[in-house]
């Protein structure tokens, strides 16, 4: 048996993969071990699973192929950046360094990523090899002509060639920076997405424009020759020399800079996606028949390079181009670039056979880890999931298939996971694809992803052509290419729909229109990427058979289980977090079956204020944003006050009964009012008229300028974004319990609250500001986000009961009160044993970086952003006049050391748990951190040296700190 290992690294979607004798053993990509979206880094986790999968160790490989060759990609780079100086230094500056430390010593980094336990062979195939083996070997053609186009290689950016029996041959080649993936990446950059990650959601966009500027791209940017080659006018693209893809030319030429991230898409951006669209269509159209008469007209065609994805061009080619059969690799990016370099070497230079065949050998892309069943039962049984495991699959599959009929929506985790991008069904997001409903729940409910965005379906393969139109019984086990609607699927529309469908500028609006027997799977252009469902598909080919037996409909919605920031999941552990992050209803773990309505958690009946009871037998409908979901009827619990509820009286510590219209003592009878869905508990601080004086001066401060404002949050995507890019609140979101009863003192705008509460878990948020309170209960009300609730309130006189919360988050308030140690005593009375204090406070180091800018502030008016940095990070005037306004002008605020906190701890019966800065100098928060394991305090000069090796926060961030505590007692 003779091994090779395939590695891909060290710029986008690290990969690794391994073939015995020419046949595919596992491949897997690095991110899904990491959890790092395209994790480039070397993939010593990817390889170890390889190993095992294979059952062998890295002395028995009998060779390692990289998939591109690093010396001649270092040559391109130090040309371009030569051919560009002056220009292009910041891009060489960030370069540099990597490869001067990695990618120029890879077989010293691979040798060592293997233990040293690998003496044998390192190869060096091109870029483009990599590819077309990728492309070619696995596919079912004896003979087939080889495209390959992408970004960039080595220098190659696309390549025509030849592949028969063992061999490839690549015949015709366009260099750099003619390049249709980056030009396309151009496009994606300039309309607001991220290149490398983005271009799909341009693809999806195409179909919302009209090619208005077609001719422009063809007078102005691309020259397209009539052998197929094209070549672009590099003076409009800024990808060559710095650090954006297109140039100031470019801009003009199209009307203006490019879409800032997340704000709103105009008709010319969906215009310019039409138009790319349709030019790479041709530019694809044009190679292809290149690789047709170089390749001697053979009837199929491979195809492998990121631009392969891209599904429509490819069925315009299948549907136009000379080709009768066309192949694509699922993982055409960089990851099958490690697939691509093991099979070069095994078959192009270890001649090992390629057998007869029928199908493609890459088995429907099924090549990643499995899970048994122990290790599933062992995960619920460590998160305290509810659970019901089935012997029999046939009653498994009844129950997912009435969940779907029922209209929720099912995460489905079973056997090997998927290599690459376009190969589903082992670890899919699904549902009924007749459900109106479900294009807009995925999409803002559960993936967390721009509105517009349509939804691939899988079909029975001998039922396909019966729904789209395709060829009877047409091999599609990958969703690498689109088909239409049959006509006799689609609904006619209504004049009003017609209309909408044309001119409505909320894109969301346009794609839910009702157009087809599958309305969840059709896109604006009766569209579909369809992915055929056959044997090899294993129990998801019987959950189909049995969909389709009980509904008459072959086909079911199919998404990749993930959220939209992450990978797709890996492990059980990774299935039950993304169920619970999500409105997911349902979770299928192999042979488990989890319901979110019987997991410990849920809508509390103690947050919320209550509305009137209904005593209707069955089922009630109850509207989440734009979902529905399902609870008991008969009399609620709200209108009564529960034993468990958190609300007192702030006066009386009586229970209070909270409604949505008002909060009663139930033993006064005094009432508090409840405004636009706020009980509004505020008491002033009575026998104290300091404290009260700075609590009225913090509060008329704050309702002058909420802080922090909403300006750029139109989105519950865009919330998380944002708050995903810090790491202390995504380790918050990680690691609190979903079952956890939480409260965010000194809230403001409710920002973090309403983060935590996306995932079912209860947050109550509580400010002593009605304005900013205003503005988190709007967004909560707008985007649905049932689990927060906020309620007005003195935090020196808290309307909730101590020792209830199991996380008391004090972020950035205690240091605004007068009586700081006073503050942090009456909150950390909130936590009960067990439960975790976090703490926000201004540095009395860090921070007096900033009282110099301050002084300056106070005395010009005017701060430029090269002294406070983080205003070149603030988009939107009004977030921006917040931040002026809450670093240089507030009414009151305090300093404090870690020593001092740690006293409070002491004395309050807390142990330090956590802290940023940590007690002593080094790293900071890690990814991976546990943020609620116990760590060691240090000592002073330890935690002194810490402090002053945070000074720099202070330039950054306004210098601020925070410390975690556990109330000692029971745990929870």
């Amino acid at each position: 048996m003779t091994y090779v290992l395939g590695i891909s690294a060290f710029y986008h979607d690290a990969a690794a993969a391994l073939v015995a004798d020419g046949e595919i053993v596992g491949a897997v990509q690095e991110e899904r071990f990491t959890r790092r979206k395209y994790d480039e880094r070397f993939p010593a986790r990817a390889i170890a699973y390889c190993l095992e999968a294979a059952g062998i160790g890295p002395e028995q490989l009998d060779v390692v192929a990289f998939y591109e060759k690093p010396l001649t990609k270092f040559e391109r780079l130090l040309e371009t950046y030569v051919g560009y100086a002056p220009r292009g230094f910041a891009s060489f500056r960030r370069a540099m360094p990597v490869w001067l430390k990695l990618k120029l010593h890879l077989p010293r980094v691979i040798r060592r990523a293997l233990s040293g336990r690998y003496r044998g062979p390192i190869l060096f195939p091109t870029h483009h090899e990599s590819h077309a083996a990728s492309a070619f070997f696995p596919s079912p053609f004896e003979r087939a002509a080889i495209l390959t186009m992408d970004g960039v290689g080595e220098w190659t950016t696309t390549t025509v060639g030849v592949g028969e029996g063992a061999r490839i041959r690549l015949l015709r080649r366009l260099a750099f920076p003619h390049s249709l993936g980056l030009l396309y990446s151009a496009f994606t950059y300039y309309c607001g997405f991220a290149v490398n990650s983005g271009e799909y959601k341009l693809m999806g966009l195409a179909p919302y424009g009209e090619p208005r500027y077609v001719d422009l791209i063809h007078r102005h940017l691309v020259d397209v020759r009539p052998d197929g080659s094209f070549h672009l006018d590099m003076s409009y693209f800024n990808y060559c020399q710095g650090l954006t893809m297109t140039s100031e030319r470019f801009h003009r030429l199209f009307g203006g800079p490019p879409r800032a991230p997340d704000s709103p898409i105009e008709q010319r951006h969906t215009d310019l996606a039409h138009s790319i669209q349709v030019v790479c269509e041709e530019v694809v159209l044009g190679c292809a028949r290149q690789a047709w008469n170089v390749a001697g007209r053979p009837p199929n065609l491979v195809l492998a390079g990121g631009v392969a994805l891209n599904c429509v061009a490819n069925a315009r080619l299948l549907r136009e181009g000379p080709f009768e059969h066309l192949w694509v690799q699922p993982a055409a990016g960089d990851a099958g670039g490690a697939l691509g370099a093991a099979l070069f070497v095994a078959h192009q230079l270890l001649g090992a056979p390629r057998g007869p065949r029928t199908a493609d050998t890459q088995r429907a892309s099924l090549l990643g880890p499995a899970y048994a069943d122990a290790e599933v039962r062992r995960v619920l049984e460590a998160a305290g999931a509810r659970y019901r495991r089935f012997e029999v699959e046939d009653a498994l599959l009844e129950r997912v298939v009435a969940a779907l009929v029922r209209g929720e929506i099912v995460g489905w985790f079973s056997g090997r996971a998927e290599f690459g991008p376009r190969a589903l069904t082992a670890r899919s997001i699904i549902a009924d694809p007749r459900n109106p409903r479900v294009q807009s729940v995925l999409n803002l409910k559960i993936k967390f992803r721009e509105s517009f965005r349509p939804f691939a379906p899988v079909v029975l393969r001998e039922h396909a052509h019966e729904w789209f139109e395709t060829r009877p019984d047409e091999d599609a086990p990958y969703m690498v290419t689109v088909a239409p609607v049959r006509a006799d699927h689609r609904r006619g529309l209504s004049r009003e729909e017609e209309h909408r469908l044309r001119h409505d500028t909320d894109l969301a609006r346009r794609v839910n229109v009702v157009r087809s027997d599958v309305p969840a799977v059709t896109h604006v252009d009766y569209s579909a990427r369809i992915q055929t469902i056959d044997a090899r598909h294993g129990r998801f080919r019987r959950l189909l058979e049995r969909f389709h037996a009980r509904t008459g409909c072959p086909v079911l919605v199919n998404t990749s289980f993930n959220l939209s920031w992450e990978p797709i999941v890996l492990t059980p552990a990774e299935a039950y977090r993304t169920f619970m992050q999500s409105e997911m209803d349902v979770l299928v773990l192999e042979d488990c079956f989890l319901h979110k309505a019987e997991q410990p958690l849920g809508l509390q009946p103690w947050a919320n204020p209550a509305e009137e009871a209904e005593e209707a037998p069955g089922l009630a409908v109850a509207s989440v944003g734009s979902r529905a979901l399902r609870l008991p009827r008969g009399p609620r619990p709200w209108p009564e006050v529960s034993p468990d509820s958190p609300w007192i009286d702030p006066e009386t510590g009586d229970a209070l009964r909270v409604t949505r219209t008002g909060a009663t003592n139930v033993v006064t009878g005094r009432t508090y009012p409840v405004v636009d869905g706020i009980p509004c508990l505020f008491v002033s601080e009575t026998g104290a008229p300091a404290v009260e004086d700075v609590t009225d001066a913090v509060r008329r401060f704050y309702e002058e300028t909420p802080f922090p404002n909403y300006d750029d949050f139109e989105s519950v995507r865009a919330l998380i974004e944002k708050a995903r890019r810090g790491l202390f609140a995504r380790l918050l979101n990680d690691h609190i319990r979903y079952d956890a009863r939480v409260v965010d003192i000194g809230c403001g705008t409710g920002q973090l609250t309403n983060f935590l509460a996306i995932a079912h878990r209860t947050v109550i948020g509580v400010d002593v500001c009605l304005n900013s309170l205003r503005l988190a209960q709007d967004f909560r009300a707008r985007h649905g986000l049932e689990r927060a609730t906020f309620a007005q309130m003195n935090l020196f006189r808290p309307a909730l009961r101590d020792g209830f919360f199991d996380y008391v988050i004090a972020s950035g308030v205690l240091h605004h009160t007068l009586e700081c140690r006073e503050a942090f005593r009456r909150v950390g009375r909130l936590v009960r044993p067990g439960g975790h204090l976090i703490v926000g406070l201004y540095s009395a180091f860090s921070r007096q970086l900033h009282y110099g800018r301050r002084a300056l502030y106070r005395a010009t008016g005017w701060v430029p952003r090269w002294v406070d940095p983080h205003l070149a990070r603030v988009r939107g005037r009004g977030k921006r006049e917040a931040w002026l306004r809450d670093q240089y002008c507030h009414p009151h605020e305090t300093c404090h050391t870690l020593d001092e906190v740690l006293g409070w701890l002491d004395a309050d019966g807390f142990e330090f748990v956590n802290s940023v800065p940590k007690p002593a100098p080094g790293p900071g928060l890690t990814p991976d951190e546990d943020l609620f394991g116990q760590r060691s305090r240090g000592n002073r000069l330890s935690r002194w040296a810490s402090q002053l090796a945070h000074l720099p926060s202070g330039y950054r961030e306004g210098g601020f700190f925070l410390v975690i505590g556990r109330r000692a007692g029971e745990g929870t």
